[in-house]
């Protein structure tokens, strides 16, 4: 049994309008961005005139749809108007696309918020015996606990069970057909990790090994792309779709829609649920030492996204150039010089670079989120994160009620200066 929330040719539309967008992105510019899709719809829309005219029409008939539904699919319908003037070469405001693409801010991350993340990770490395500036402790900690090439994919091969069985004890249920078929490495892209969900509830991994791997980000990625991450949200969707419990109008999975700081935040807060990086979890196999480790290094990557999210909007705004962009990210979020240029790469794609945003913000939502819910409402958490269709205001809406206080997961501390300085 199909679960509509609207009448049977205005939520085939709306599936026909993501794979549609899709069919556009790969002719475009070689990209999928449906990257999950569970009913049977086929895109029918042959051109991005033709999707244009049938957002007019889906929009009018949800106009009047009230409650969840409605702000679900009112605020879906204008960010794939959004997208679609995206692909077809609009020359709005970067802020814009953003507002509405992704419901995320758009002001630049403050330096005293970037300042109080630098100290968190400043006493992470001090804690460990790192001694000396803060470049060279987090030099020493990168080589001392640097992964050879060769090694990336065994590495993830060892954490793959565990974080599953963690996954299934403490995060979300799936079905048995469940599993990744394989885990290989691969060079030329600017992304470090991809999860791609081939159907039945199988996927498989693939991770970057041009850019330098440490055991404990290593960790980090691999439970973004796999357990509870990326996998378990295919998984978990496909198998709610066709149990009859997800809406049609929610059945696929696209990039560039508001769900999308949802879709990365929950990845990157992955090792989190597991409790790896909490001293006070109890997570078998799992050392206390390993644990110190890992939290510094989620605290490295959060530092790490402060730099790169601000370099993506001073780029993509035109206040700053390529070269200007790398040394930016280099110097306040002490990337390599791979790793900078890699992120460049991604931020100035013509299909990325209204994602990128997703990673920061996600991860700060939804890791807050998680930490503001008390530990015997977890189960209701999840059930918010992985079961319900959600866009970024209505999940900010849902962990405000599920509280008893205002959520406000993207306040920062106030700048330090009145101008942001480069």
């Amino acid at each position: 049994m199909v679960l509509r929330w609207t009448s049977e040719p205005v939520g085939d539309a709306i599936v026909d309008i993501v794979l549609s967008l899709n069919e556009q992105a790969l002719k475009l510019h070689s990209q999928e961005v449906a990257t999950a899709s569970y009913s049977h719809i086929k895109p029918s829309l042959s051109s991005l005139d033709f999707i244009g005219r049938k957002i007019d029409e889906v929009e009018r008939e949800i106009q009047e749809l009230e409650g969840h539904p409605g702000r679900y699919l009112r605020s879906m319908v204008n960010a794939f108007r959004y997208f679609g003037r995206s692909l077809q070469g609009d020359a709005l405001p970067y802020s814009e696309y953003i507002r509405n693409i992704q419901e995320l801010p758009t002001a630049l991350i403050t330096e005293e918020t970037m300042r109080k993340q630098k100290q968190v990770v400043e006493e992470g490395l001090t804690n460990l015996g790192y001694k000396g500036a803060f470049k060279e402790k987090a030099d020493k900690w990168h080589t001392d606990t640097l992964i050879s090439p060769d090694q990336v994919i065994a590495v993830a091969e060892s954490m793959r069970e565990k974080s599953k069985e963690g996954t299934l004890k403490r995060v979300v249920l799936l079905p048995e057909e469940d599993g990744i078929d394989w885990i290989k490495p691969i060079t030329g892209v600017f992304w470090s990790g991809y999860s791609k969900y081939t159907g039945d509830y199988r996927g498989n991994l693939t991770f970057n090994i041009d850019r330098p791997w440490t055991e404990p980000v290593l960790a980090q990625i691999m439970c973004h792309e796999g357990y509870p991450g990326h996998q378990a949200f295919y998984c978990r969707w496909d198998y709610l779709y066709q149990q009859g419990k997800l809406p049609i109008e929610a059945s696929y999975y696209l990039i560039n829609s508001p769900t999308n700081a949802l879709f990365e935040g929950g990845p990157e807060s992955a090792l989190h649920f597991l409790g790896w990086d909490r001293e006070e979890e109890e997570t078998e196999g799992i050392a206390s030492s390993a644990k110190q480790q890992y939290k510094l290094a989620r605290d490295y990557i959060d530092m790490q996204r402060m730099a790169q999210t601000n370099a993506c909007f001073l780029f993509n705004d035109g206040e700053i150039d390529k070269a200007e962009a790398v040394e930016y990210m280099k110097k306040e979020g002490n990337l390599g010089e791979v790793e900078a240029n890699n992120c460049h790469r991604f931020f100035s794609d013509p299909i990325q670079k209204t994602y990128y945003p997703a990673y920061y913000y996600g991860r700060w939502m939804v890791g807050k989120a998680y930490d503001a819910v008390a530990k015997e409402n977890r189960a209701a958490y999840f059930t918010e994160l992985y079961d319900t269709p959600h866009t970024t205001q209505t999940f900010i809406d849902a962990v405000s009620k599920m509280t008893g206080t205002e959520f406000r997961p993207f306040d920062q501390a106030k700048k330090a200066k009145e101008d942001f300085v480069l």
